[in-house]
């Protein structure tokens, strides 16, 4: 059956459009969830990833290239990132603080 143009849809494009709309959705879902487990054991950053102060960071990089006063900034955030990656500890804390005096 050829359908006119401007005519309504017929029952079964309706039904097949619906059916595409929840695989396509449950698809989705099923996704999110792999991403999110995937997350959980530290293999990518997808909801939750590492903030390194959004678009200024990126400002400051591309600073350091024009203005030399900037290169030292950037050096040391490099540094002290890489040292709190090495040392284990969980960000903002300091190991030094539970040392009795």
């Amino acid at each position: 059956m050829i359908q006119q143009i401007g005519a309504p849809p017929s029952e079964e494009i309706r039904v097949s459009l619906i059916l595409w709309g929840i695989a396509l959705l449950a698809a989705l879902v099923v996704l999110h969830v792999l991403l999110c487990w995937m997350e959980s054991k530290g293999w990518i950053y997808y909801r939750r990833g590492p903030r390194h102060g959004g678009s200024a960071y990126h400002l400051l990089q591309m600073s350091s290239i024009f203005d030399p006063r900037f290169k030292q900034v950037v050096e040391i955030m490099v540094e002290e990132e890489r040292q709190e990656d090495e040392s284990g500890d969980p960000p903002g804390q300091n190991p030094d603080d539970d040392q009795p005096i």
